[in-house]
């Protein structure tokens, strides 16, 4: 009896996948009848999108530094289909990738110590060992005593009086002597570098990419709420970082304000003569009946007609 009973819509029998413990009841007014028989499986192919590891987003992009090394390997990349591609760094590290330590902490592991200059610049970062470089006018291991600059300079003799520069002279001859960063790769390829004092710098992401400076990643519009494009009529197409288009669906039009509207699937001969045709979907009509008229199907029109004998 199985073999005449077929798999649900959509649905193919299992290889194999038959048994014979079963047994069909079949009841009547009177008695009921056991017959035995097999069983089959049914199954279906389902189609589920998934991200590979170390991406993110409906697009799957790549997780900030690299897909197979995410988040500098220091961290972990909020990845899949649901994720928004932040890296939560593990303690002492920071930056976008996870590629740094956190401010004020040195060390390849960024777990050597704490910088403490008061009044100084410290050599931090996984590349630093934690000394003080001290501002004119402050000595010691953490530029923490003052210091004129003229006995800085061994101006000052003993018991003698001295007149402090001002701050503003003193900076300049600082930041005269020091070297800028921005003179080298010290930002992403995608970044600008400012330089903002001696030693001092800042990065900047490019317009389309977003990040520290030190990393950028490039922006998906995409990536967030479909890109703006209206998630029933219109899909999020990417072409290049920051930029995007929305582009209508199958069986939708676009409109001069760029948004999309359902196109009329109505054409000559889809709904009968005395009906009018409407769109109820994307590539989907429905026939109305005329007032009045007989009742109508959805591609013809039949008269029910009745017989009386009497």
């Amino acid at each position: 009896i199985s073999r005449l009973v077929p798999c649900p819509s959509g649905h193919k029998r299992t290889p194999g996948g038959v048994t014979s413990s079963c047994r069909y009841d079949v009841k009547t007014s009177s008695f009921k009848l056991a017959i035995k028989g097999c069983s089959f499986e049914c199954f279906r192919e389902v189609q589920v999108k998934s991200c590979c590891p170390g991406y993110w987003g409906p697009d799957c992009m790549e997780c900030p530094d690299r897909a197979d090394r995410p988040c500098s390997s220091r961290g972990f990349c909020s990845d899949g289909l649901g994720g928004n591609g932040t890296c939560s760094c593990q303690a002492g590290f920071a930056g976008t990738a996870c590629e740094d330590c956190a401010p004020g902490r040195y060390g390849p592991t960024c777990g050597s110590g704490t910088c403490r200059c008061v009044h100084g610049l410290c050599a931090s970062g996984l590349n630093g060992d934690g000394r003080c470089t001290c501002f004119s006018g402050y000595r010691g291991p953490s530029c923490d005593q003052g210091k004129s600059l003229c006995c800085y300079l061994h101006l000052c003799q003993q018991n003698s009086q001295h007149l402090d520069l001002l701050s503003t002279l003193t900076m300049f001859l600082l930041s005269s002597t020091a070297k800028n960063p921005c003179l080298q790769p010290v930002c992403h390829a995608q970044a600008s570098c400012v330089h903002t004092g001696p030693d001092q710098h800042q990065c900047a992401c490019n317009q389309g990419y977003s990040g520290d400076g030190r990393v950028c990643m490039p922006v998906n519009p995409c990536q967030t709420e479909n890109g703006g494009c209206s998630a029933g009529s219109a899909r999020c197409v990417y072409h290049g970082p920051g930029k995007s288009h929305c582009e209508c669906l199958a069986g939708f039009e676009p409109l001069a304000d760029g948004s999309c509207s359902l196109k009329d699937a109505c054409q000559p001969g889809s709904c009968h003569r005395n009906a009018n045709c409407t769109t109820a979907g994307p590539g989907q009509v429905q026939s109305v009946p005329l007032p009045a008229s007989p009742q109508l199907t959805h591609l013809s029109c039949r008269f029910k007609s009745r017989v009386f004998s009497g």
